[in-house]
């Protein structure tokens, strides 16, 4: 039996760079629209934080408030900070068994810092978040032989939100768990006050 030679036309390979091109661009495409989207939905988390929440006033938000993906055995609360106004404390007094997380997030909603109740020292959490300047000031008035007795955060932008949850480990318990939230204090430093 004799075989048959086949030769390649160069109109068949001339597509394939053609459709790896259109791949390659709809992936860019892709990936692009995944960074921006978030930077221009209008409804963001600082937006709908902002409908509810006065700056430097801790909120206890509604149940089933953070979406499908909300733990039903959290309460959670925020605070909206703006530094521009000078730096916020943050201050509680915290039981020592139920488990409670402070997250720090920019206005974008990026975290960039988180913590649990287990940073307290004594029972006692302390934080004051601040700017890079702020920070500054603040050290320059320290006591040189006395430690900071407080946590110092630098925020990376002027406004953001905190976002604090409070374990409720049976559903009876859910009341307490809101009060630990709306115990704590979030507000203007008084002493750092520009």
């Amino acid at each position: 039996m004799k075989r048959k030679d086949r030769r390649i036309d160069d109109g068949e390979f001339s597509a394939l760079p053609f459709l790896a091109g259109c791949l390659i661009i709809a992936g860019l495409v892709h990936i692009a629209t995944i960074f921006i989207l978030p930077r221009l939905a209008q409804k963001d988390a600082f937006a709908r934080i902002s409908a509810i929440a006065a700056p430097h006033k801790v909120v206890i938000l509604p149940d089933g408030a953070g979406g499908p993906f909300d733990d039903p055995a959290l309460a959670q609360g925020v605070c909206r900070f703006d530094l521009s106004q000078g730096p916020v404390r943050l201050r509680a007094t915290l039981p020592l068994d139920p488990l409670m997380l402070f997250s720090f997030h920019t206005r974008r909603g990026q975290i960039f810092y988180s913590m649990t109740d287990r940073s307290a020292t004594r029972g006692k959490l302390d934080v004051l978040l601040l700017t890079r300047e702020q920070l500054n000031a603040v050290e320059a008035n320290d006591p040189e032989d006395e430690l900071p007795q407080d946590l110092r955060i630098i925020a990376p932008t002027l406004d953001g939100f905190l976002l604090f949850r409070s374990l409720a480990e049976f559903p009876g318990e859910m009341a307490e768990a809101k009060a630990r939230i709306a115990a704590l204090t979030c507000g203007l430093d008084q002493d750092q006050r520009p």
